[in-house]
């Protein structure tokens, strides 16, 4: 075989392990399954944020809406002794609710008082320990209706109206853009929090708080609160609505499947720009609009 042939075999060998090289189908492959998580995770956040928004629709036959039960604001869900408990597309809200009182209860909402509200006593006088305790709990009473508040008239914002005029109750914005954004400003959330926490405490007692900077206990007081409720932030939009009503989270996925599966299908297009060839990532993306355009027909 001559010196030709063989720099004409070595030059073909090289070109096909290039070909190879540059379409990486395992990565490719890879990068599918984590697109496909990615999408779940959309899905579910953005479903429940979904949730929480319509959550106010819901009224009982007291009056009271299903977001006021899941964040309580008035004062006597707190402390009942002083009085009764009162309380684009939106293709899921029509959908019925189902919403799990038994799993809420058992871990602790929708139940009333409980400690350190039981802590709290209007008519025990004005001996300092008992002073101690309307303050503890009335400080952290008063941040969580605080906070709650805040978030129930972020939440109504977004709120679908009878009359779906709601430009921001479209179900595809609170999906691909207010759910992911609800999670970026957190750290900003958890900063509030803190401040708020503070603000609560020399609003249940000056003297109080400013005797527990000394003895440590206002400091301990306010980051131990400020972290629990920090972390009730994130689990009111993960996990909350899963464990109060999972059948309607399906049902808010299922309207909604038509806007993730074309996010999949661009995030499927961008892997393969990453670890295919030219042709055939182009031929995917190309195929990709095809289909897209073709569902507004």
């Amino acid at each position: 075989m001559s010196k030709t042939d063989l720099n004409s075999i070595e030059e073909k060998r090289k070109k096909m392990s290039g070909e190879n090289e540059k379409n990486k189908w395992s990565s490719f492959g890879i990068s599918i399954v984590v697109n496909i998580l990615i999408i779940f995770f959309i899905g579910i956040i953005g479903a429940n944020v979904i949730y929480m928004t319509s959550a106010i629709n819901k009224v009982d036959n007291a009056g009271v809406t299903l977001l006021e039960k899941l964040l309580p604001t008035d004062e006597s869900h707190y402390f009942p002794q002083s009085g009764s408990f009162k309380g684009g597309s939106n293709c899921s809200s029509s959908k019925e609710y189902s919403t799990n009182w038994t799993n809420l209860n058992n871990i602790g909402i929708g139940d009333k008082s409980g400690w350190p509200y039981s802590m709290y006593n209007p008519h025990g006088g004005y001996g300092i320990i008992q002073g101690f305790k309307n303050w503890f709990a009335k400080s952290i009473a008063d941040c969580y209706i605080t906070n709650r508040g805040l978030l129930q008239k972020w939440l109504d914002i977004f709120t679908p109206d009878k009359e779906d005029k709601n430009k921001f109750s479209n179900e595809t914005f609170q999906m691909f853009i207010l759910a992911p954004a609800m999670f970026l400003v957190f750290p900003l959330i958890t900063i509030f929090i803190y401040f708020s926490s503070w603000f609560s405490e020399f609003k249940a007692g000056v003297g109080y708080t400013f005797v527990g900077m000394f003895l440590c206990y206002s400091w301990c007081t306010t980051a131990t609160v400020s972290f629990i409720q920090s972390m009730q932030y994130l689990l009111t939009f993960l996990v909350l609505p899963l464990i109060a009503d999972y059948k309607r989270i399906k049902k808010i996925i299922g309207c909604n499947v038509k806007s993730l599966s074309f996010l999949f299908g661009l995030l499927v297009c961008s892997s393969g720009f990453v670890y295919l060839d030219t042709t055939i990532s182009v031929t995917m993306f190309v195929v990709y609009l095809f289909l897209l355009i073709k569902s507004f027909w």
